[in-house]
């Protein structure tokens, strides 16, 4: 565990990048599809970090490496790809750096629990603004089949951002083991307008993605005491969040249609054939941007995404690449698992399987909230190890 602590200007100016990330599609006259606010932000922070260098890149998480061996090659390829100058490779190559240095700077910040439990909190207020924005209309947009979104989000990422907050949120309340009970009250006021958003965006991945990570949060070892109250929480938000769903017609006949007909909105067909591609090319793929225009090819479309953001990796970089992305998020997986036992309890397992859930229905490997949490879940077993540290230390007494 590092000794040095992030300045004040670093970690507020990290609090307030994060609580834009929702809220990213925010028209303050910047130009739309180059800068966004939380672009705009992020750069400010990445700014400030340089500040204080060794608290925000101090130490380097092992699965760090893996994900540059996959960045390596995405950069190798999308370099030797510029040579036909596919329509956003420049920018795609820029956020896939971006998201990497993301990774490890907040990694080094989530090693201090007063940046976790302020980050945390910031997420889910950027959240709750944009549920606010979007149930009340202010900001909404009514698509197909009678789902809304806000911001001209597309519904599935809305719903699934606004997810993500909630179970931040329910985490803070109840996940951890050392819990924030002075936010309990605002953890459900929070959660019933999260969940009215996550409703009404109708998104099938983001309601199975936040009930299986509700049900990771029970996860925490702890009393029998502490786990009946932690059941018994989860058992009512999962039962709240069912009813409303249920309640909403649009929502209702999006989840019959699924089971009876099996329609997953083009996914049933895309998915398919996205996996055939990684067949057709299995070690190299098909090239960072060629990818997706080789399944729009096959679709009579200019560019068609996976809408999963695993085959998305697949088809792009192939096995060479995958293999060491694949391996750094397992290694993830492991430390939110092992991180149950420490002071996070088993909210970065949840937060985690939630993100990944997601990744399997939309495209998230390059979105910001999916890199956090992956630092999150690596940082959070550095507690754990400490305290073994501590435990195994001479003179060290147990209780």
């Amino acid at each position: 565990m590092s000794n040095i602590s992030p300045l004040p200007i670093v970690r507020f100016a990290f609090y307030a990048f994060v609580f834009t990330i929702p809220l990213e599609t925010l028209d303050v006259g910047l130009e739309k599809g180059v800068l966004s606010v939380s672009s705009v932000v992020g750069y400010l922070f990445i700014t400030i970090a340089f500040l204080q260098p060794k608290a925000t890149f101090g130490e380097l998480p092992r699965p760090l490496w893996f994900f540059a061996a996959y960045l390596l090659v995405f950069v190798s390829q999308g370099i030797w790809q510029l040579l036909d100058i596919t329509p956003g490779l420049v920018g795609r190559l820029s956020t896939t750096i971006q998201m990497v240095v993301l990774f490890w700077i907040s990694y080094n910040l989530f090693r201090h629990e007063r940046v976790i439990i302020g980050t945390l909190l910031s997420l889910s207020a950027g959240c709750v603004v944009l549920s606010v924005l979007q149930v009340s209309g202010t900001a909404a947009d009514t698509i197909a089949g009678g789902r809304v979104s806000a911001l001209s989000q597309d519904a599935n990422s809305l719903g699934s951002m606004l997810g993500v907050g909630l179970l931040a949120l329910l985490g803070l309340a109840y996940g951890r083991a050392s819990q924030e009970g002075n936010i309990g009250w605002l953890a459900w006021v929070g959660f019933a307008c999260l969940a009215a958003g996550i409703v009404l965006s109708g998104s099938r991945g983001a309601f199975f993605s936040l009930a299986i990570g509700i049900m990771c949060l029970a996860a925490r070892p702890g009393n029998s005491a502490v786990q009946v109250k932690i059941w018994i929480s989860m058992a009512l938000a999962l039962s709240v969040l069912v009813l409303a769903a249920y309640q909403n017609d649009a929502v209702r006949m999006r989840w019959e249609r699924t089971f009876s007909e099996g329609h997953m909105s083009g996914r049933e067909q895309i998915m398919p054939e996205a996996w055939n591609m990684f067949i057709q090319a299995p070690i190299s793929g098909w090239g960072p941007g060629n990818h997706i225009i080789e399944l729009a090819n096959r679709f009579g479309r200019k560019q068609l995404d996976p809408h999963n953001g695993y085959l998305w990796v697949l088809t792009e970089t192939g096995l060479v690449g995958a293999i060491p992305y694949f391996f750094a998020l397992w290694l993830c997986l492991r430390s939110a698992w092992r991180a149950r036992h420490g002071p996070e309890g088993s909210l970065p397992l949840a937060l985690l399987v939630c993100v990944c859930l997601v990744n399997m229905s939309v495209t998230w490997h390059s979105r910001k909230i999916l890199w956090m949490v992956l630092a999150y879940s690596v940082a959070s077993e550095t507690f754990l190890s400490k305290r073994w540290s501590y435990a195994r230390a001479p003179g060290a007494t147990t209780n």
